[in-house]
């Protein structure tokens, strides 16, 4: 049978499919200088990821399309014993890009599938690590995809809190160091205001999903600014 692509032409298609990747890595990595409102690039930098994870296992099957086309008898019959060989990881894979672009699913989400309860810590090739009450655990996505799983809607639902800030005279310095961390959740806009104490400042707030009240806190400690939950 002949040939319908030459080996140049796979060539080339790697090329094309590797420079489509870099342009989708360029684009979440120069994404904050194109806009000026953080809330605007966090949307779309999200979007992108979503977009790139995609990507990934297309361009790996257009790849894998391309040399078979090269030799359909042969090639094809390679393909076919390496799928074999590989079902259970390409399964893995393939549940993990479907878990990963759920968009109610996002490091620090607290998750429970099976036995199995914690925050998402890491996201890998295979499974994620997940922080649970002893420690660390690797759960295989595919365990995900047979037990199915559930969000704890009382940590991730986008729900409005208020946190107070002390020893901080302008609002300004304050709404910087929500633009520059992807704690807050911009589609509700930040509210803040001076109390009658004009040391202290009100702000209300959305957080992302799986964002924890303790981790902002701990971003504004680490910026020298005392807050609290609670108003003193």
């Amino acid at each position: 049978m002949e040939a319908n692509l030459t080996w140049l032409d796979f060539f080339k298609l790697i090329i094309a499919l590797i420079g489509g990747s870099l342009i989708l890595r360029a684009l979440l990595l120069f994404l904050p200088q194109f806009f000026k409102r953080k809330s605007v690039s966090i949307k779309l930098g999200s979007l992108l990821e979503r977009i790139l994870e995609i990507y990934r296992p297309v361009a790996l099957l257009i790849m894998i399309l391309g040399f078979v086309g090269i030799n359909y008898k042969i090639h094809g019959v390679l393909f076919l014993l390496l799928a074999i060989v590989s079902f259970s990881y390409i399964k893995s894979y393939i549940s993990g890009v479907l878990f990963k672009i759920n968009p109610l699913v996002s490091i620090g989400s607290n998750i429970s599938t099976g036995d199995f309860k914690g925050y998402i810590r890491k996201f890998l090739f295979f499974g994620m690590i997940v922080n649970e009450m002893d420690g660390n655990r690797f759960i295989n996505y595919s365990y995900i995809d047979k037990n199915g799983f559930s969000i704890n809607q009382n940590d991730n639902n986008a729900m409005r809190r208020t946190i107070y800030l002390y020893e901080q005279e302008k609002i300004a310095p304050v709404l910087d160091l929500l633009f520059e961390n992807p704690l807050v959740n911009f589609n509700e806009k930040p509210s803040i205001k001076k109390t009658s104490d004009k040391n202290i400042l009100q702000l209300q707030i959305t957080l992302e999903k799986g964002v924890q009240m303790e981790a902002l806190q701990d971003y504004f400690s680490q910026n020298n600014i005392k807050n609290s939950i609670t108003k003193l």
